[in-house]
């Protein structure tokens, strides 16, 4: 069997469990070609659409004329992929064009479903610059709600997975026992031993895994819907948002129980939870001038 790029004999011991038409040297070659090109778009400062179709055409025909495995193939183009879009995240005001070529790039290549999960997160933190930047234009961003019921007039801006995490409060006591022993005159050489635990109560917080679910970001309030819990916090009981690594919480009016959850990039989840709370307060100042009015009224 001659090999399909060289055309030197693949030879014996190269054919057995090899289902491919090249030979060793020149498989290594494109796995090689495939790297230089990943790592070029990693120096490239600029973006232009026609450059990342000019990449994604060289990596289709090295896939091709090299045989590339396809596991192999996939790891490399989710390598240039991820790079693309990192270049058009990087931009201070990203494009509608922009943004619509790389929705296109996602069907090409039906990343929700083949995508790593570096590139997916890359996509994840796009998404969700996305909607921001869509809030910053004047457009509240909207999006179809699952495992969500929403209430009359309410709208999901943003969803994501995440977790949960409950915290609570147990008590423990430190310290010891304290006693005297008393002679017993009834019974000669008898002594009792009196007394009890001197142990001081402190009270710790835990967090518990609260599992893992949907975080949904409505125009009316902040919800986690999971399989083990569900939590819906509204906007105007929010007195603070706090973001830590890995998440961030909610705290409210009169509540011990922050709520807590876990996403991917929090200081992203946070800034539209922030939004959706301020423009569900703005509706409300819109409305009450009006009630009063309303009331008002010598009808």
């Amino acid at each position: 069997m001659k090999c399909a790029v060289c055309g030197q004999d693949v030879g014996f011991w190269a054919k057995l469990g090899n289902y491919s038409q090249v030979c060793k040297e020149c498989a290594e070659q494109g796995r090689n070609r495939l790297k230089v090109l990943a790592s070029s778009i990693g120096s490239v400062t600029s973006w232009h659409h026609e450059q990342a179709e000019r990449w994604l055409t060289q990596y289709e025909e090295v896939v091709r004329k090299y045989q590339v495995p396809a596991n192999e193939a996939v790891r490399a183009r989710d390598a240039i992929l991820n790079g693309v879009f990192k270049l058009v995240e990087s931009q201070e005001h990203m494009n509608d064009a922009d943004l619509e070529f790389l929705m296109g790039l996602a069907e090409r290549y039906d990343l929700a479903h083949s995508g790593g999960p570096e590139l997916q997160d890359t996509i994840v933190r796009l998404t969700l610059r996305q909607a921001i930047q869509s809030w910053e234009d004047g457009e509240q961003p909207e999006r179809k709600c699952t495992a969500l019921n929403l209430s009359k007039g309410e709208i999901c801006h943003w969803e994501e997975p995440a977790g949960l995490l409950i915290q609570r409060t147990t008590r423990e006591y430190v310290g010891g026992y304290g006693s005297v022993s008393i002679p017993l005159h009834i019974v000669r050489g008898a002594r009792v031993r009196v007394g009890g635990f001197k142990g001081v109560p402190i009270d710790k917080t835990v967090h518990e895994d609260g599992g893992t679910g949907v975080l949904h970001v409505t125009s009316q309030r902040v919800c986690f819907t999971g399989r083990r819990q569900s939590i819906a916090i509204q906007y105007k009981r929010v007195i603070s948002l706090a973001g830590f690594d890995g998440g961030f919480e909610v705290h409210t009016q009169n509540e011990k129980k922050p709520g807590i959850f876990l996403v991917p990039h929090p200081e992203l989840t946070i800034e539209l939870v922030r939004r959706a709370a301020a423009a569900s307060e703005d509706e409300d100042d819109d409305t009450t001038p009006r009630r009063r009015k309303k009331a008002q009224s010598p009808v």
